[in-house]
């Protein structure tokens, strides 16, 4: 046997892994889901089917420390995780392996999505402003949004219309911005009081769901401008509901749960619980955010000529 061949042997690269005290990196693939933990700061890939463990998949990067949200690009084969502290992490979503930080001085910076150019937008969430970065080179751009005092923003998404949806974690509020200038298009708050506003996502029949603790419940609102609240709908035992995506496999909607530590499956018509313990083999370790890897172009095209490959990049 090669030493080339031997490295890639699943037994000495997790042997390497844990002699380097960092995991080994397990690869999953398009319609996997991955989950952030900010207590071990480390990525973990699941079977988006059935939630089997795939395996540790990234680790954050010092001075980066306590794993919020992520967020993958549609085109780059990477993905974006935020902190409590030491900015945003990106990372390859194929292999784990570590890219860049974006902005590792910064504070608590929870969220950050690539915008349609490239570039990289962050919640600096102690400032409340959204905040630009050269998604190539890591350099700050500016500010992109200031939003109103103690926003405390959180998660953030684009929204089928193009326009950009921030959670405030501070003021129970989900704040509608214009995807080119930052300006606050809409703003509307929680049917509870003193909820914390965590993460949005949009169904297919124009709803929006958004996760909230205090109230411990998902809230559910008609489309824009009005968004009228529709409904609420919870898990069992939610104590911290966090993260919320849709399963590319079957449209359902899955939520994570800080405190039963699990992700918790609903149907996207009724908003049924289907099961609670989504997690096969759950790590029991404090999750935050979830997404399902989407498909992205080139890397995931088959094996092709060189040719093809020079004017797919032309």
């Amino acid at each position: 046997m090669t030493i080339r061949r031997l490295l890639f042997t699943p037994f000495l690269s997790l042997a390497l892994g844990v002699a380097l005290g960092a995991p080994a990196f397990a690869a999953g693939g398009i319609g996997d889901l991955y989950v952030t933990s900010d207590a071990s700061n480390v990525v973990r890939a699941y079977v988006g089917t059935t939630g089997a463990s795939i395996g540790p998949h990234a680790s954050s990067v010092a001075p980066a420390s306590g794993q919020l949200a992520i967020h993958f690009g549609t085109t780059n084969n990477r993905f974006l995780v935020g902190h409590f502290g030491g900015g945003v992490n990106e990372f390859d979503a194929t292999t784990g392996a570590f890219v860049k930080t974006y902005n590792p001085g910064g504070g608590w910076m929870w969220s950050a999505l690539y915008r349609p150019n490239g570039n990289v937008l962050a919640t600096l969430s102690n400032a409340d402003k959204v905040v630009e970065f050269d998604g190539v080179t890591g350099a700050p751009i500016g500010v992109f949004a200031n939003l109103p005092a103690l926003t405390l923003p959180s998660d953030m998404r684009y929204g089928p219309n193009g326009n950009l949806y921030v959670c405030g974690y501070g003021n129970s509020t989900v704040f509608e911005l214009h995807p080119v200038t930052g300006v606050i298009l809409s703003a509307w708050s929680m049917p509870v009081a003193g909820d914390r506003c965590n993460d949005v996502a949009f169904m297919p029949s124009g709803e929006i769901l958004v996760t909230c603790m205090g109230s411990n419940m998902c809230h559910r609102f008609g489309p824009g401008p009005a968004y009228p609240h529709l409904g609420s709908f919870a898990g069992t035992g939610w104590q911290r509901p966090h993260g919320i995506d849709l399963s590319p496999v079957n449209g359902h909607v899955f939520i994570i749960d800080g405190v039963t530590a699990q992700v918790h499956e609903f149907d996207p018509v009724t908003f049924a619980e289907l099961n609670p313990a989504f997690l096969a083999t759950n790590s029991l370790d404090k999750i935050v955010d979830l997404e399902f890897r989407p498909a992205t172009l080139p890397t995931e095209a088959k094996p092709t000529t060189w040719g093809r490959i020079k004017t797919l990049y032309r």
